[in-house]
């Protein structure tokens, strides 16, 4: 197949058919300059966040995952690992109920486990010098990402980048959402993990993506677009655009073009065969810039900031009425500052607001919809929390 180079392949694709789905992934292959992996070991990263079906678009789509196993073993791998590792559930539990187990059985790969974990270097980071990473990447020769495009409450929007995080095993994860609690700071970590990662090539499912309130309470939203790069940086600001947002002011995505350009000078990434202007996302309901209200913040005298607070900074917000009582979220705060209270036969979680790093940890794992993120400049049900 002769197509032409660019460093993002942008295709349409409107549906996971998997004719469709072999073409759009050969297709991008040639375009994004997949690279030889003949008798390489690959582990294939999908986003596998919590145990949600396929039809909620809150993980990559297991037909989209089997596709790229085929691709990937038509090319001649060696072996063909796959996994993730979700915040807080079994990781089987999550990748049985979303279909992405299923899907690498019937295809041909191996389901694995980032139990093991080994220190994994960063050179030039802003933020880390080594992070505990699976410990399977000292095995394998490339890394292929598979995120899915869907907003984030706390990052604005989360793709390839984001979806790297989960080579963090299990709940080690809330630990650096602790220690960076600043969006900017965590978007800073983030990039560090993500470019430290030297052999890994990105497709991107946005057939269906997820608008609203993501990366786990969102709305499925048809988008119709597959996207290829070896650059995870150069995806995400193409594939942010697609929806609509400026990646400019998405902190950790300019930071990561910056970086690997070498320059503070952005030049838009190339695409082929489509244009970012040829992508129809109306209606897909974007997220506010998280990294400009804190700016916002910063900007307004000391002495009023923490009046201010309350009514610029985005907080979860608890609905008892939704609430299932699972503790999901009580497990994942990394500052533990909620708990479980039931009163006239309704769940209602408390939080200690003056400790809350608003990592929306809590919102990201819910399997509820319990909680929402907006302002709360009162806490009524929620305030009396004591401080542990």
């Amino acid at each position: 197949m002769n197509s032409e180079r660019a460093d993002v392949a942008l295709i349409r694709c409107d549906d996971y058919e998997s004719k469709k789905l072999d073409r759009a992934i050969e297709t991008c292959a040639e375009i994004a300059g997949f690279p030889d992996i003949k008798d390489k070991i690959i582990l294939i990263k999908p986003n596998v966040l919590n145990a949600s079906p396929a039809s909620k678009a809150v993980t990559t789509n297991p037909a989209f995952v089997e596709a790229v196993v085929r691709f990937v073993k038509s090319r001649g791998a060696k072996e063909i690992l796959v996994g993730d590792s979700p915040g807080w559930q079994p990781v089987l539990l999550a990748a049985k109920t979303s279909g992405i187990y299923d899907a690498v059985q019937q295809s041909g790969g191996t389901w694995v486990d980032f139990r093991e974990v080994s220190p994994h270097p960063v050179v030039d980071g802003k933020k880390l010098k080594n992070i505990p990473l699976t410990a399977l990447l000292e095995k394998v020769d490339l890394v292929i990402n598979l995120p899915k495009l869907k907003n984030h409450s706390l990052t604005t929007y989360t793709g390839a980048i984001k979806n790297l995080f989960g080579l963090i095993p299990g709940t080690a994860k809330s630990a650096m959402h602790l220690q960076y609690p600043a969006v900017i700071d965590f978007g800073e970590m983030l990039v560090d993990l993500a470019l430290s990662i030297p052999n890994c090539f990105t497709f991107m499912d946005a057939i269906i993506a997820m608008d609203g309130q993501g990366p786990g309470s969102g709305t499925p939203y048809s988008l119709g677009i597959v996207l290829a790069s070896m650059s995870v940086a150069k995806l995400d600001w193409i594939a942010s655009q697609c929806v609509g947002y400026d990646p400019k002011n998405i902190s950790y995505i300019l930071d990561s073009m910056q970086r690997t350009l070498g320059s503070a000078n952005v030049p838009e990434p190339s695409t082929y065969p489509l244009r970012v202007s040829e992508v129809e996302h109306s209606g897909f309901k974007r997220l506010p810039y998280t990294s400009k209200l804190g700016k916002r913040l910063s900007s307004i005298p000391r002495g009023l900031r923490s009046f201010a607070a309350k009514f610029i900074h985005l907080r979860p917000i608890f609905h008892k009425n939704k609430c299932i009582g699972c503790s999901a979220c009580i497990t994942i705060c990394p500052a533990k500052v909620l708990v479980l209270d039931r009163k006239n036969g309704s769940n209602i979680i408390r939080i200690n607001d003056k400790l809350c790093i608003t990592c929306f940890c809590c919102h990201e794992v819910c399997p509820a919809k319990a909680i929402s993120v907006g302002r709360a400049p009162i806490r009524i049900v929620h305030r009396r929390l004591p401080v542990n």
